[in-house]
């Protein structure tokens, strides 16, 4: 009886020390895994920027680089190496209002918000950061840091305006950027942002362009009438959105980066932002 009860004792730890070393098998392939995917992703964004570096920031299908064989910079996905690559131009978005909300309110039009609604949001905008709200009235004292204001450092304090909810915040953060960009680039822009510039039917004509790859300044200026001035670019840079997706060893991949690209600047490469695990949009 003693002899059975050792042998069945002796079988029980047997077994519970090879489910231990199975489940540390397991864990040490995860880990493993997971640091071959960081590395496999790290590797794809380096890849990147430096496609970014060499070559022209055009659509262009006459070259061996497979990035700057399939990129755009309007921010419609590619995949290259197994990864959904996504690039957009910051000048092609809406600049965070810094002196006013007037084109704030505008857009917010232009995303079908009736007008209470876009004048609420944009004058609690205007008293979030302390500057001029739509009608020529400045705001009394600013909400944000104390009561000194001054610009937004962060997408995500769009959230704490009242009367805004998760659906309008997503699709703001699509539309608008941080970064300081030095004009407004509509070769790379969102069709929500070259409706408040054109007519519809130019509008068409503009995305049917891009779509078909023949859109650029002389086309643009055909279609449209703009052309570049103070204001307004016509070629991408220096800020530039990139967002990776993908999975490789069943690990998930993510990174969100807004990167500041000059090559014959001092500093050529510049991080803005950088999100390891970015959900794609700002929080």
């Amino acid at each position: 009886m003693l002899v059975l009860l050792v042998t069945t004792i002796i079988i029980l730890l047997v077994m519970q020390l090879s489910l231990t070393a199975s489940d540390q098998v397991r864990r040490a392939q995860a880990l493993k895994d997971r640091s071959e995917a960081s590395l496999y992703l790290y590797s794809r964004e380096v890849a990147l920027l430096y496609t970014l570096l060499t070559e022209p920031m055009v659509s262009s299908r006459e070259t061996a680089n497979p990035y700057a064989a399939s990129w755009n910079f309007h921010g419609e996905p590619f995949e290259i190496d197994g990864l959904e690559v996504t690039l957009q131009d910051q000048s092609g978005l809406m600049r965070f209002p810094s002196t006013g909300v007037s084109e704030f309110r505008y857009l917010l039009a232009e995303l079908g918000l009736g007008p209470a609604r876009a004048r609420n949001l944009s004058e609690s905008l205007a008293q979030w950061i302390g500057v001029w709200a739509p009608g020529g009235t400045r705001s009394n004292g600013a909400m944000m840091r104390g009561g000194t204001g001054g610009q937004v450092q962060y997408f995500a304090e769009l959230r704490a305006l009242g009367d805004m909810d998760e659906e309008l915040y997503g699709r703001l953060a699509e539309l608008m950027t941080l970064y300081p960009t030095p004009g407004f680039n509509p070769l790379t822009a969102p069709a929500p942002l070259l409706r408040m510039r054109m007519q519809e039917s130019a509008l068409k004509a503009v995305l049917d362009a891009r779509q078909g790859g023949t859109l650029d300044e002389n086309r643009l200026f055909s279609i449209s009438g703009l052309a570049a001035d103070e204001t307004v670019l016509l070629s991408a840079g220096p800020g530039i959105g990139i967002r990776l997706r993908g999975e490789h060893l069943g690990v998930a991949l993510r990174r969100h980066v807004i990167a500041h690209i000059d090559p014959y600047d001092e500093e050529p490469l510049a991080y803005w932002s950088r999100e390891r695990f970015a959900s794609g949009i700002p929080k």
